[in-house]
């Protein structure tokens, strides 16, 4: 492992002895010399380490006295990275699973715990309403005509300014306009790779970004994730020293169900083994805006060859119907650009232009600063009323963004029995199962806390929880 990141194996290592009690609540940890000799690495390595689960709860550092284990949920503890699969090539089949489990989403009584979205309660409808009207209203003609498939300049311009951070900013000539990010990732994805070929992605991930690579005919490599830090980047790097891979599909910021965000450093490595052995990112950052902690750059920040191809969209901040969405493919923009004319020449230009206002008003940017709060105080409150009525060893991850809660449950309860008994009690969740290959995660339930938990809501976690610990014993 590279030496930047052996201060992260040492704290997963004491999380999952405090997980297993070998440390209990204000226990004294050994001291930072006596870590450094255990663990061959150097006295700042170790305080690195201490310093980081103090920042992040778990350990108290008493001057003059030590490091103890600070009270915590337990519940809480990010599970280890203990998933050794074998890194294999294998092909997906998992559409008709999903689109059942979907299904229940278009049901308006039902419970939505299912789908990752916002709800309307926290984004502004009013304001993105009047500024269609307003649209239609004075640019009725340019509504109404195609839009150049370039984009529109208003739209386009504010998207680069985003980039200005950036090791190699992006121009608003870099930047595609399409329809929502799936349209993007489909079309990087066939920028980078014909059918047959290898995706390696992280797992668990995001089930439709399994649906894209099935429908395109790609096959899969399943590289285990860890709920904290993001994909293990020693993993990846064994992917592509055997070669044969034709890209990386990855989510670094508020990956969708883990949550995690990836350190600035840990993006930078995985931005330079991808330049290493030249293979394509493909980085989906559809909920990069969510992050609760302002400032978190996607890994194109570090992009200098080109090889990131970036894709976004505003469906999960601001307005799912707008169906807008963007990428900057880098050294794949030609066949990015010939692709997208060859199957839907433009993106709809309402959207665009609505969106440019938004931006040009600083409207876009106050409500991403409201969103983050609401989201992050939804998805604590949520936590709670897991933590309080699903049974005993139930753990559950802390994401850093976006709204959902990514739970296991003990017992190995099958979750798509669960899924089948909730449904009937009209209550949507989303089994774990179709967020890797084989099954792999069945024992996980994907709770969307996107909306303000109410009384509806606790009394479906309360029957959740309580059913669970039923077929747990059962």
């Amino acid at each position: 492992m590279d030496d930047r990141f052996l201060y992260e194996r040492i704290s997963q290592r004491l999380l999952e002895q405090i997980g297993a009690g070998t440390f209990s609540v204000g226990q004294k940890l050994p001291s930072v010399r006596r870590m450094s000799e255990l663990f061959k690495v150097s006295v700042n390595t170790v305080m690195q380490s201490y310093r980081q689960l103090e920042a992040e709860g778990y350990l108290d550092i008493r001057p003059q006295s030590g490091v103890y284990v600070r009270r915590s949920d337990i519940h809480d503890i990010p599970e280890p990275d203990g998933s050794r699969y074998p890194l294999l090539s294998v092909e997906v089949s998992l559409s008709e699973q999903v689109l059942h489990y979907m299904e229940l989403h278009a049901d308006p009584d039902m419970i939505r715990l299912g789908i990752a979205l916002p709800g309307p309660e926290v984004l502004p409808v009013d304001r993105v309403m009047a500024t269609l009207r307003d649209v239609t209203r004075h640019h009725g003609l340019e509504v109404w005509d195609y839009m150049h498939p370039n984009g529109h300049a208003l739209f386009t311009h504010h998207l680069a300014r985003r980039s200005l951070s950036y090791q190699v900013p992006v121009t608003a000539e870099d930047i595609i306009v399409t329809s929502g990010a799936m349209e993007a990732l489909s079309l990087a994805l066939r920028s980078v790779s014909r059918p047959g070929d290898t995706v390696a992605v992280e797992s668990p991930t995001y089930y439709g970004s399994l649906l894209l690579l099935e429908t395109h005919q790609r096959k899969v490599v399943e590289v285990p994730t860890h709920p904290r830090y993001g994909i293990s980047l020693t993993a990846l790097e064994k992917v592509f020293q055997r070669g044969g891979v034709a890209a990386c599909m990855v989510s670094p910021n508020a990956q969708n169900p883990l949550g995690f965000t990836m350190s600035e450093e840990r993006k930078q490595a995985l931005v330079a083994l991808s330049a290493r052995y030249q293979v394509p990112l493909i980085e989906n950052d559809v909920w990069g805006d969510t992050v609760y902690q302002d400032g978190a750059l996607p890994a194109k920040a570090f992009d200098k060859e080109g090889l990131v191809l970036y894709c976004n969209s505003f469906s999960k901040t601001l307005m799912p119907g707008l169906r807008i969405g963007w990428a900057a493919a880098g050294r794949f923009q030609k066949r990015f650009r010939e692709l997208k004319q060859l199957s839907t020449i433009t993106s709809t230009s309402i959207s665009q232009i609505v969106m440019g206002r938004l931006l040009e008003s600083g409207f876009y940017a106050q409500h991403q600063r409201d969103l983050r709060g609401h989201l992050s105080e939804q998805v604590e409150a949520m936590a709670t009323e897991v933590r309080r009525w699903f049974p005993e060893g139930t753990r559950l991850t802390r994401p850093t963004g976006g709204c959902v809660l990514w739970v296991r449950l003990p017992g190995k309860v099958d979750t798509v029995t669960l899924f089948q008994r909730a449904a009937a009690e009209g209550i949507h969740v989303f089994p774990g199962g179709v967020f890797s290959l084989e099954n792999k995660h069945a024992d996980y339930i994907r709770l969307n806390a996107g909306s303000p938990v109410t009384a509806g809501v606790r009394r479906a976690l309360r029957w959740l929880g309580e059913t669970a610990a039923g077929l747990a014993a059962g």
